[in-house]
């Protein structure tokens, strides 16, 4: 993932672009999951960076990677170009991280397919803006978790050693999994949640004119106003 925009975003509010029509990108796609929100606390998640509907690749430009179309047909700051995911941005910096870890949580029931964890959590944008990890590996810690119908949901980014699960255990809606972290191609602290259907295509959970009509989180709520969770925490 090309985590520039996102460093852009964290740096100034620029103006939003246009994308393509909701004919475009709209589907009727079927729920057979339903997600609740995954972080325990979405208070401190004050910044929703989204999912691009835009399917063209823009040319690798800063102005380039922030023509995008977010599900509501928003651009850039609301999504980023090739975007595949959407990303919870933790309220504070790697100190508000270690002290008040973010527990992240299972969308869904289903059972862990993939497990990545022990990478260096602080990486952050260099004098270039391009990602550096310090000297250590640029690799996220992540998790993976397949629902019923091979519907997978995707964690990424997490904090060093917050992994609760392995591959093949069996998970519960809400029940905690790990810790939100900077790993990987990361700016700052955040979650990037993301799905993906039975035939392994990236799909946007939220409900719009230019995803599908069908929400499937929980409860979607207002515009800018984070899903509901959906189930209990554990």
């Amino acid at each position: 993932m090309n985590h520039r925009p996102l460093i852009l975003f964290i740096l100034f509010w620029t103006t939003a672009c246009t994308g393509p029509t909701p004919q475009d990108t709209a589907s009727d796609v079927k729920t057979p999951v339903v997600f609740g929100f995954p972080l325990l606390e979405p208070e401190r998640f004050p910044v929703l960076v989204g999912v691009d509907h835009d399917p063209e690749k823009q040319p690798d430009t800063l102005l380039g990677s922030a023509t995008c179309t977010d599900y509501l047909g928003r651009g850039f700051p609301n999504c980023y170009d090739q975007h595949h995911g959407n990303d919870y941005i933790l309220d504070g910096d790697f100190s508000e991280m270690d002290t008040r870890p973010a527990i992240i949580l299972a969308a869904a029931d289903g059972v862990v397919i993939s497990v990545e964890d022990g990478h260096y959590d602080k990486c952050h944008p260099g004098p270039d803006f391009e990602i550096t990890c310090d000297g250590n590996p640029i690799i996220a810690n992540h998790i993976k978790i397949e629902h019923n119908d091979g519907v997978v949901s995707k964690y990424w980014h997490l904090r060093k050693h917050s992994t609760r699960v392995a591959v093949g255990d069996q998970v519960s809606c809400g029940q905690a999994i790990g810790e939100v972290g900077s790993s990987g191609i990361s700016s700052k602290p955040h979650l990037h949640f993301a799905v993906n259907d039975q035939n392994g295509d990236s799909l946007n959970p939220y409900a719009g004119p230019y995803s599908q009509n069908e929400s499937w989180w929980h409860t979607q709520n207002a515009q800018d106003v984070l899903p509901g969770p959906g189930c209990t925490a554990q």
